[in-house]
């Protein structure tokens, strides 16, 4: 039975579920996070005309998150909503579109360049906010050494190892933390460079089964840890 970090308010316990649920930590933050804001916007902001109008304006949903609101629609009730935040984007979209198209030469250009200069996405902006203080506080924590053990062991995507080591900064504490962390790269390294070896026909028994899980784990330490589901 795991023994549950010590935590001393909810942003500590956030931070300790999503080591214990495995993968990487900030990315389980993030996610949380992003799918938190979804829900808000289906459930508050759709019948919000301010809001409807701003969208592709002021705000808006990059092309992840486009896609994930018709998953989180359907996770609670239905289509209805995603259905009328969709119409407000399509609209302004392609209505922004039929004028860069009928417009000529330079007009056009600059019509069609600025929508390619989309609106920051108010769900992106949530998951980095809930990431950034996830970061510092987990940097706060390494003075403990329940803390410590537990982000030394944490499966971190690269990313986000290199944002906590951006956000620790040289600080003592996280010594230990980057030591272990770099070895499990290191390891992995090693194990993806086994399988390559022991890939060929006549020396596949050689192959481990560590050597097999090696590219998976590979692509959720590049591809950071995907919780949308």
């Amino acid at each position: 039975m795991t023994i549950p970090l010590p935590a001393r308010d909810l942003v500590d316990v956030r931070l300790a579920a999503a080591i214990e649920a495995g993968g990487c930590p900030i990315c389980g933050v993030r996610s949380r996070a992003e799918r938190g804001t979804l829900d808000a916007i289906l459930a508050e902001r759709v019948n919000d005309l301010g809001y409807r109008a701003g969208l592709e304006r002021d705000h808006a949903f990059c092309r992840r998150h486009a896609a994930e609101l018709l998953a989180a629609d359907r996770r609670h009730s239905g289509m209805l909503g995603s259905s009328i935040l969709y119409a407000a984007i399509l609209g302004r979209r392609v209505g922004a579109l039929r004028e860069a198209i009928a417009a000529t030469g330079r007009s056009r250009r600059r019509r069609l360049a600025a929508m390619a200069t989309r609106p920051p996405c108010s769900v992106c902006d949530q998951g980095s906010t809930a990431a950034a203080t996830a970061l510092a506080r987990l940097t706060a924590r390494l003075g403990d050494p329940e803390w410590t053990e537990a982000a030394a062991t944490a499966e971190f995507c690269m990313d986000d190892l290199i944002a906590l080591a951006a956000t620790a900064d040289g600080a003592p504490s996280f010594a230990l933390v980057a030591a272990r962390q770099l070895a499990r790269f290191d390891d992995l390294r090693s194990r993806l460079e086994g399988y390559a070896d022991h890939s060929a026909e006549d020396r596949r028994h050689l192959l481990t089964a560590d050597e097999a899980r090696a590219a998976g784990e590979a692509a959720r330490a590049l591809g950071g840890t995907d919780r949308t589901a």
